[in-house]
């Protein structure tokens, strides 16, 4: 159907999309949205767009999250994230914030599963590049994410995610990361205290900074 629109009516409403971010016009910007997605052209929504789009999902869900009735008020907004996600490339000024969100709700919040969430969550991370995967498996660095890892559930959840990244990950440096992660003997939330995990998470982060 995009074919239909000319590319002045495309430049058109890339430039208007841009302002209505830009001047937080949320009426403005959902008619516009709601135009693309009627002639099938979400492919052309700008990145500053889909970021705000994406920031604010993002948010909704931690706040769900860290709230009480999470296990009612995560999956219909884990759906809403992943509907927004779709195939698409993650823009870049909200990708390390969109990593550590869905790490943090996939460890659960220490005191059960919301398991209608849980593959959705567990979808989304099988389609981390590998960029996306190191900052995820440096993510018990986060003195949030280090928090929840005091729980035991938490511990067990960091340890399914390393098993689902492992084979996104190429590099060896990365590689030998994940065995030490996984031989630790001391509590998951003191590792970002180990000067040997210091020294190779100060290493890595060059790679995604």
């Amino acid at each position: 159907m995009w074919g239909l629109v000319d590319e002045n009516t495309k430049n058109l409403f890339g430039i208007k999309y841009g302002k209505f971010v830009a001047n937080n016009d949320q009426e403005e910007q959902n008619y516009a949205r709601a135009f693309l997605e009627i002639v099938s052209a979400e492919s052309y929504i700008p990145d500053g767009l889909r970021a705000a789009e994406i920031e604010t999902a993002l948010d909704d869900l931690l706040i769900a999250h860290r709230g009480t009735n999470n296990f009612y008020s995560e999956p219909p907004l884990a759906r809403e994230l992943s509907r927004l996600i779709g195939d698409s490339k993650i823009p870049e000024q909200v990708n390390k914030k969109y990593v550590l969100t869905l790490v943090e709700a996939f460890l659960t919040n220490g005191h059960g599963t919301a398991w209608n969430a849980d593959p959705i969550y567990t979808g989304l991370i099988k389609q981390f590049d590998s960029n996306q995967a190191l900052i995820a498996i440096l993510s018990f660095n986060d003195e949030t994410i280090s928090s929840s890892l005091q729980f035991k559930l938490c511990q067990s959840k960091f340890r399914e995610l390393l098993e689902v990244l492992k084979i996104k990950i190429t590099s060896s440096a990365v590689t030998e990361l994940i065995k030490e992660i996984e031989s630790f003997s001391g509590p998951l939330d003191k590792m970002k205290d180990d000067s040997r995990f210091k020294q190779k998470v100060s290493t890595l982060r060059k790679i995604v900074s």
